[in-house]
């Protein structure tokens, strides 16, 4: 908790010098969510090239409404918040067959010493999460994955606290139900 407090009041020192118009500022900001902001939109459209342009579609909208930013939520679940608005936006203004919204998988982090064991589990419980229904796989992806409180959680999406919770409940029963029905290799 410690942590998150630490990182939060670094985001809102970082907030204060990029609207005293400081560019490397700038750059810190960007530096420090460009990574997690564009898995985060990949899970959900799996398209390199969209999830770039996306990406940077975000930070410019961060950026334009940054002095909008209240600092009563933590700095990365308003900026998760953008992020998945406009992901909803893009999925909006797509023809339905081109995003599957239903395969929202993690993407696979990469590692050159994982086991086949390792791998196939992953594997496994990519392809499991990307069978769940979006709100759940949404939820638990934001809170396993990119580790967002449920406080984030609540303002990234702009769910009651007991919807999230509720979601990220029947979310991982659905798992451990699927993940049961999955036969060893």
């Amino acid at each position: 908790m410690e942590d998150r407090l630490r990182i939060n009041a670094e985001d809102i020192a970082l907030v204060e010098r990029v609207l005293a118009d400081n560019r490397s500022a700038q750059r810190e900001l960007v530096r420090r969510y460009q990574g997690p902001i564009f898995a985060y939109i990949y899970r959900w459209l799996r398209n390199r090239a969209d999830a770039e342009d996306l990406t940077q579609d975000v930070f410019l909208k961060m950026f334009r409404a940054l002095g909008t930013y209240s600092r009563k939520s933590s700095f990365r679940a308003w900026l998760y918040r953008i992020a998945r608005n406009r992901v909803i936006d893009f999925i909006r203004r797509k023809k339905p067959a081109a995003i599957d919204i239903d395969k929202v998988v993690i993407a696979g982090e990469d590692s050159p010493v994982k086991t086949y064991s390792r791998a196939a589990t992953t594997e496994t419980l990519e392809d499991t999460i990307a069978e769940l229904p979006p709100i759940y796989s949404e939820v638990l992806l934001l809170r396993h994955k990119d580790e967002l409180t449920y406080e984030e959680i609540v303002d990234a999406t702009g769910l009651a606290l007991g919807t999230v919770k509720a979601r990220l409940h029947r979310g991982r029963a659905l798992l451990r139900k699927k993940l049961d029905e999955v036969k060893p290799l």
